[in-house]
C-alpha cells in the first residue's frame, strides 16, 4: 500500500487534479464542434484543434507524472519535488511562471465578451485553454504554497486573524439581519462609494512591485522629491483632461448657451463665490454666517483667475486637486511602505478617473464637482500624513502639533466633522506619550492652538458683521440636532436632552434585534435612539466603504459594474450578494485585516493612525446620521491603504518563497538628527503662517469693488428707453407697475440661464427655478444688491443672455421664484426680453397656459 503522506501524495493529487482539469476542458471542446465548413478533424476547425492537441500534450504529462507519484520510489519523487517546488532555481522559475500564468489567464478568462468588441469570436475559441492554464497555475501555486507552509510565521499576524474572524462575524451577523446594510427610510442614506476595477487593481499592484523591486537601493530623498513630482504631474494630466459629464450637479447643456452649469448644493457653493465677485461678501445657503468658508473663497480665487467656463475651472480644479495621490504616497513612505505608497497613488489617481465617470451614474463627490467632500479628503490626508510623521519621533518634531492643527482648522472650514479629530488625535497620541503626560498635554494644546490660528481670522470677520466667533458652527450642530434627531425622544434614549448611558437599555437592543423582519427589505421599527441610529450609520459607512474594493472575478467596465452586475450603489439595496460576490467580499475583508495586522506588528500605534482617523470620521459621519454616497469620499481611500499593505504582504510573502527577497517595509534611511532647540521659534513661525493663511478667506471678499454701488435701478430702466419701446412697452406703464406692492426692479447679475420646453425641468419640487411648469421659459440665479433670486421668464429661448452678465430685470415676487416681466441685458448689444404672451402690467403675473402644440396664451 502506498504511502500518501508528503510528498507523495501531495504530488499525485496535484498531478491528477491538473490531468483531470485538462481532460474535462478537452471533453468540452469536442462536445462543441466547430462550424461544419471550417472543420478539419473531429469536428474542430485548425486553430481549436491545435488547442485540443495541446491539452490531449497536458494530459498525458500530467498523467504520467500522477503515474510515477505512485510507482516510483520515495527517494525520486522526494528529489522531483524538491527540485522543481521546493525552492531551488527551478523551482523559483515555476513560480514565476505560475504566477504571470494565472494572471493572464485570469484577464482572459473573465474579460466580458462586450469589451472585446469584434475580437469577442476570438476569445470565445481561445477560452477553454485559457480556463486550463488558469485552473492549472493556480494549481501549481497551491502546490508550492503547501511546500513552503512550515515557513509561514502564523504566530506573527495572530491579532490579523483575530480581527479579520470577529469582523466575518460582525459582517454575517449584519446581512442575516439588515442592520447597517438595508435602508432605514431616511435622508442622508447613500450606497457603496466609487469602485475600484479588479484591472485598476492589477495595474497599481505591478507598479508597486516595480518599485519594490528596482527601488530598494533608492535611499536618496531626492527619489521621493521625483516620484510626488510624477505622481502629482500625471495625475493632474489625466483627471485634467478627464471629460465633465452631465450629471444632477452639472446639469445641461441647454439654450441659449449650451453650456454645463452647477445645479443644487454645487450651484449653492457657486453662487456664494460669485457673491464676492460682485463685491459683497461671501454667504453660504442664504446666511453671511456659514461653516464651509475654505471652498467658497478657493472659487473665488478660482473664478477671479480663470473666468466663467465651467468646463476650464473644473479642469484647473482637477489638476489642483491632484495633490491628493501625492499625500497618499507620502503616509506610506511615512510607514516605510513606499512600494504600497506608489500603488495606493495610483488606485486613486484610476479612482478618480472613475469618480469623473460615474458622477452621473451614482451619488459621490470627485476632482470635478462643486462639493467640498473631495477637498475634505485632501485634509484629511493632510492631517494623517502630519500625525504619523509627528508621532514617529515626537521630540524632534515637536512642533508639527501645531501644523497638525493648522490642518484640523482648514479641513473644519470645510466640513465640521473634522472637528471630531481636534479631539481624537490628542486621545490617540496618549498611548504614543505613555507617561510623558506633560509632553502630551503641551501638544494638545498646540493643536488646539493651531486650529484656532487658521480659523481666527475668518471668525473674527464674523464678528466684525454682527455674528458670533465659532457660531456658525455652533448653530450647524443645533441644525443637525434639529433635523435629524428624534424631536420626542423616547425614555432611556441618548438625545441631547437624555441621560448618556440610560440609552443603551434593552429596549435598544431588542429593536436592533427585531429590525428588517419585513419581506419588503425594510425595517418595521424606527431606530430613533442615538445608540440604534449612529450604530446603523457607522456600520454602513463601514461596509460601504469596503465594497469599493472588487467582489467578482469578471473584469467589467465601470458602467457594466455600477448598472449591470451589482446593486450596491443603489439606496434601497436588499442586502443580496450573487455569485462569487461573498467570496470575494470575504477575501477583500481578510486583506484589509492582513494589511492592519502587517502595520500594526511594524509600526505599532503608528501604523494604526489612518484607521483610527477612519474610525473618528466615521463616527462623526454616524452622529449626523449620514453615511454612505459622498459622504465616505473624506474617509474611505485609508481602506485603500490597509488594503493593498495585505495584498503585498500576501505577495511579498510568496516571493520570499521563491527566494526572492522582498520586503514591503523598507529601513528608513533617515539617520536620527540631534534635537534642536528651536521649539519656541518653530511654533511662532508656524502660528505666524497659519494667521497668514486664515487671512487668505476674508480677504478674498476684498479682491473686487462693489459692482453695483451708484447704479439706481429705475434710473437704468430709463436710460434704457428705446430698448423697451422696441420691446412693445412703454415706460410709463412701467413706472406705474412698479406702483404695485409686489412689483420690484432688480439689477445684478445672471447666473446659469436655461431655457425649458413646456413640462420639461430638472425636478418636481423645490429646486426653484428650474422645476418643471407648464410652459416654456428661461430661468437663471439672479445676484446683487437685493441678495439672491430665482428668476423665471416666459417666453422663447433667448438669443443672447450670457452666463454671469449684467441685467435689469422687472418682475413681481412670487412665493417660489421671481416672475420677470422684462429682462435687459446691460452690456451694450441691445438683447432685451419681454415676457411671452404678454400679461395684464397688474401682479400676480398670470401665469401662461398652453396647448399640446405649445401655443401659449
Amino acid at each position: 500500500m502506498h504511502n500518501f503522506r508528503r510528498p507523495r501524495g501531495i504530488l499525485f493529487i496535484y498531478s491528477s487534479f491538473v490531468a483531470i482539469s485538462s481532460a474535462l476542458v478537452l471533453g468540452g471542446m469536442i462536445s462543441s464542434p466547430s462550424e461544419a465548413e471550417r472543420a478539419v478533424a473531429f469536428g474542430l476547425s485548425a486553430p481549436r484543434l491545435a488547442i485540443a492537441f495541446s491539452l490531449l500534450a497536458a494530459f498525458v504529462l500530467f498523467a504520467w507524472l500522477a503515474f510515477k507519484a505512485l510507482a516510483a520510489d520515495e527517494a525520486w519523487v522526494e528529489r522531483f519535488v524538491e527540485t522543481w517546488f521546493g525552492g531551488q532555481r527551478p523551482s523559483q522559475w515555476i513560480g514565476w511562471f505560475s504566477g504571470i500564468s494565472f494572471g493572464l489567464s485570469w484577464i482572459g478568462s473573465f474579460l466580458p465578451a462586450y469589451r472585446l468588441g469584434a475580437w469577442a469570436g476570438y476569445g470565445e475559441r481561445i477560452q477553454p485553454v485559457l480556463v486550463f492554464i488558469l485552473v492549472a497555475s493556480l494549481a501549481t501555486l497551491l502546490f508550492l504554497f503547501l511546500e513552503k507552509a512550515k515557513s509561514l510565521n502564523f504566530p506573527a499576524l495572530l491579532w490579523g486573524w483575530l480581527l479579520f474572524v470577529i469582523c466575518l462575524m460582525l459582517l454575517a451577523i449584519m446581512f442575516y439581519s439588515g442592520f447597517g446594510i438595508l435602508s432605514p427610510r431616511e435622508d442622508f442614506w447613500y450606497g457603496a462609494g466609487v469602485p475600484i476595477l479588479a484591472s485598476q487593481i492589477f495595474a497599481a499592484t505591478l507598479g508597486g512591485l516595480l518599485l519594490l523591486q528596482f527601488g530598494s537601493t533608492w535611499t536618496s530623498k531626492r527619489v521621493d522629491i521625483w516620484i510626488c513630482i510624477l505622481i502629482f504631474a500625471v495625475t493632474a494630466f489625466f483627471w485634467a483632461r478627464a471629460p465633465l459629464h452631465r450629471s444632477f450637479l452639472f446639469t445641461g447643456p441647454y439654450p441659449p448657451n449650451g453650456a454645463l452649469y452647477p445645479f443644487a448644493d454645487s450651484a449653492n457653493f457657486d453662487i456664494a463665490s460669485q457673491s464676492a465677485l460682485i463685491g459683497q461678501k461671501l454667504f453660504g445657503f442664504n446666511t453671511l454666517f456659514f461653516e464651509r468658508p475654505l471652498y467658497l473663497s478657493f472659487l473665488v480665487y478660482l473664478h477671479a483667475l480663470f473666468g466663467q467656463d465651467y468646463t476650464l475651472l473644473m479642469a484647473v480644479q482637477a489638476g489642483l486637486f491632484a495633490i491628493f495621490p501625492v499625500l497618499i504616497y507620502l503616509i506610506a513612505r511615512s510607514l516605510n511602505v513606499r512600494s504600497v505608497g506608489l500603488a495606493s497613488a495610483i488606485v486613486i489617481l484610476l479612482r478618480g478617473i472613475n469618480s469623473i465617470s460615474a458622477s452621473n451614474l451614482i451619488d459621490t463627490a470627485g476632482p470635478k464637482m462643486i462639493l467640498t467632500d473631495f477637498p475634505t479628503a485632501i485634509g484629511v490626508a493632510l492631517i494623517t500624513l502630519l500625525t504619523c510623521e509627528w508621532l514617529k519621533e515626537p521630540e524632534r518634531k515637536n512642533h508639527y502639533p501645531i501644523w497638525i492643527g493648522g490642518g484640523i482648522g482648514l479641513t473644519l472650514m470645510l466640513r465640521t466633522n473634522a472637528l471630531i479629530l481636534l479631539a481624537m488625535i490628542p486621545i490617540f497620541s496618549l498611548f504614543a506619550f505613555g507617561a510623558k503626560w506633560r509632553q502630551w498635554v503641551l501638544s494638545s494644546l498646540m493643536i488646539l492652538l493651531g486650529t484656532i490660528a487658521i480659523t481666527l481670522p475668518w471668525e473674527i470677520r464674523n464678528q466684525l458683521l454682527g455674528g458670533q466667533m465659532y457660531g456658525p458652527i455652533v448653530t450647524k450642530f443645533q441644525n443637525v440636532i434639529q433635523q435629524r434627531y428624534p424631536s420626542s425622544p423616547e425614555p432611556n434614549s441618548l438625545s441631547p436632552q437624555g441621560h448618556p448611558f440610560a440609552s443603551f437599555s434593552l429596549k435598544s437592543i431588542e429593536m436592533i434585534a427585531a429590525l428588517y423582519q419585513d419581506s419588503g427589505g425594510q425595517r418595521d421599527l424606527p431606530c430613533n435612539t442615538v445608540p440604534c441610529f449612529s450604530t446603523n450609520h457607522f456600520l454602513h459607512n463601514a461596509l460601504t466603504s469596503t465594497l469599493i474594493f472588487p467582489t467578482s472575478p469578471f473584469l467589467d467596465d465601470l458602467r457594466y459594474l455600477i448598472k449591470d452586475r451589482h446593486a450596491y450603489w443603489q439606496i434601497n439595496w436588499d442586502g443580496s450578494l450573487h455569485g462569487a460576490a461573498p467570496l470575494f467580499l470575504t477575501l477583500n475583508l481578510f486583506l484589509i485585516t492582513t494589511g492592519i495586522a502587517r502595520v500594526w506588528k511594524e509600526k505599532r500605534i503608528i501604523g494604526l493612525t489612518p484607521l483610527a482617523i477612519f474610525v473618528a470620521y466615521n463616527m462623526s459621519n454616524a452622529l449626523a446620521r449620514t453615511s454612505g454616497g459622498r459622504y465616505l469620499v473624506p474617509a474611505d481611500w485609508i481602506l485603500i491603504l490597509y488594503y493593498l499593505l495585505g495584498v503585498f504582504h500576501v505577495i511579498t510573502w510568496g516571493a520570499n518563497m521563491l527566494g526572492i527577497s522582498w520586503n514591503i517595509f523598507a529601513t528608513d534611511p533617515e539617520t536620527k538628527r540631534p534635537i534642536r532647540q528651536e521649539f519656541v521659534s518653530r511654533v511662532l513661525g508656524a502660528g505666524a503662517v497659519l494667521l497668514m493663511l486664515g487671512s487668505l478667506l476674508p480677504l478674498s471678499e476684498t479682491l473686487h469693488l462693489p459692482r453695483y454701488q451708484g447704479l439706481d435701478p429705475q434710473e437704468t430702466l430709463a436710460e434704457n428707453r428705446s430698448l423697451i419701446e422696441r420691446a412693445g412697452m412703454k415706460l410709463p406703464e412701467l413706472e406705474t407697475f412698479l406702483q404695485n406692492p409686489d412689483a420690484e426692479l432688480l439689477i445684478g447679475r445672471a447666473l446659469y440661464p436655461r431655457f425649458y420646453k413646456m413640462n420639461q425641468g430638472e425636478f418636481q419640487g423645490a429646486f426653484y427655478p428650474y422645476h418643471t411648469l407648464g410652459f416654456p421659459r428661461t430661468a437663471f440665479r439672479l445676484i446683487g444688491p437685493a441678495g439672491e433670486r430665482s428668476v423665471v421668464l416666459p417666453g422663447d429661448v433667448p438669443e443672447y443672455l450670457p452666463h454671469a452678465g449684467d441685467v435689469l430685470v422687472l418682475g413681481c415676487r412670487g412665493a417660489n421664484y421671481f416672475d420677470a416681466l422684462l429682462v435687459i441685458v446691460l452690456d451694450g448689444n441691445g438683447a432685451v426680453y419681454p415676457r411671452q404672451p404678454k400679461a395684464p402690467l397688474q401682479c400676480p403675473l398670470p401665469q401662461p397656459v398652453c396647448d399640446n402644440n405649445s401655443v401659449c396664451h
